[in-house]
């Protein structure tokens, strides 16, 4: 039905076409690829959390499987444990050792309530320019609600701390820029972030920190906003996802006036924003996926992943949906 290598304009379908779509997600499954089409420039890391007991005699043991560190991860439980990988790039090596990571990891431990999916992007792709910053802070300011929910991955509500580790950042972005307007200039963006909070949906402090040469490693961004999942379809497709995402605001011609109309018709609270970032929003969803993708086949992985199975939820507890992947 839909060419995968093609890029058909998924935001100007009619509504016949829009409900073929969501019939055929309905028995659409993601695949693992040794590919994703990231920028060659492009690094990544990634923090896979997980709960398990006897955690210490992993520290020791798991190298023979795995080249990622392992660390304790509190925050996950008393039995928490993270494996941080090596800074990795888009190539058939770097899939071959998450899958074998996630392989090793879920042979002895679990996803629970309390893990994120934590991912790093190195921000030497910026280039130090204002501008492009400043689209990334726009570009998720106006998809917020989009990116929520497709982070949530095959859950379909954001984890509850998340509130506390990775809350949204629209509301306290906005109140920042009615005050005291947008930033004119690298230097005042970075004053701006440097008064955020680090542990956000996306946090820009590490990359304070390297360009106020307070220290010459984790030159990145990270983003905190998706659930911990120890599938390594999920965790491709999050950072295809994420790392489009970065790419599309490396481009001096992007729609600011569409993103400020976005941005300005977000008034959740923070009280219901989670609860309201869970809906389906179809169409906003279509233009993101024309905005950031260039193929059929990375449209539909999102849309897959952002879709789910249709449903919403107000529980406080994690839901999983119906297995989406291969």
């Amino acid at each position: 039905m839909y060419k995968l290598d093609k890029n058909e304009r998924f935001s100007e379908m009619s509504i016949n076409d829009k409900n073929e779509l969501l019939s055929f997600l309905k028995h659409y499954h993601i695949e693992y690829r040794h590919k994703i089409g990231l920028n060659p420039d492009m690094t990544f890391g990634i923090e896979i959390e997980c709960s398990t007991s006897g955690k210490r005699i992993f520290h020791y043991k798991h190298r023979k499987y795995t080249n990622f560190l392992s660390d304790d991860e509190c925050t996950v439980g008393d039995n928490g444990l993270e494996f941080i990988s090596p800074i990795l790039h888009d190539d058939s090596k770097c899939w071959d050792e998450v899958r074998q990571t996630c392989e090793y990891v879920k042979s002895f431990a679990k996803n629970n309530e309390y893990c994120g999916g934590h991912i790093h992007f190195g921000t030497h792709v910026f280039k130090d320019n204002y501008k492009y910053f400043m689209n990334l802070v726009l570009l998720w300011m106006a998809y917020e609600d989009i990116i929520y929910r497709f982070g949530n991955g095959e859950y379909l509500n954001t984890r509850v701390v998340s509130r506390e580790y990775a809350p949204p950042v629209i509301n306290t972005f906005k109140l920042y820029f009615a005050d005291f307007g947008l930033p004119n200039n690298l230097e005042e963006l970075l004053a701006f972030i440097k008064k955020q909070e680090q542990e956000s949906g996306i946090n820009f402090y590490n990359y304070f920190l390297y360009y106020k040469k307070k220290r010459d490693y984790k030159n990145t961004i990270e983003v905190r906003c998706p659930n911990g999942t120890l599938e390594e379809v999920i965790w491709q497709n999050n950072i295809n996802f994420f790392g489009k995402l970065v790419q599309a605001a490396l481009n001096d011609e992007i729609d600011l006036e569409k993103l400020y109309y976005y941005i300005m018709s977000n008034s959740y609270s923070d009280d219901c924003i989670l609860d309201e970032y869970g809906k389906i929003k179809l169409d906003k969803s279509l233009e993101l996926a024309d905005l950031i993708y260039d193929n059929n086949y990375d449209k539909l992985a999102f849309l897959k992943q952002y879709v789910k199975n249709g449903k919403s939820t107000s529980s406080k507890t994690l839901v999983k949906t119906t297995r989406f992947w291969k």
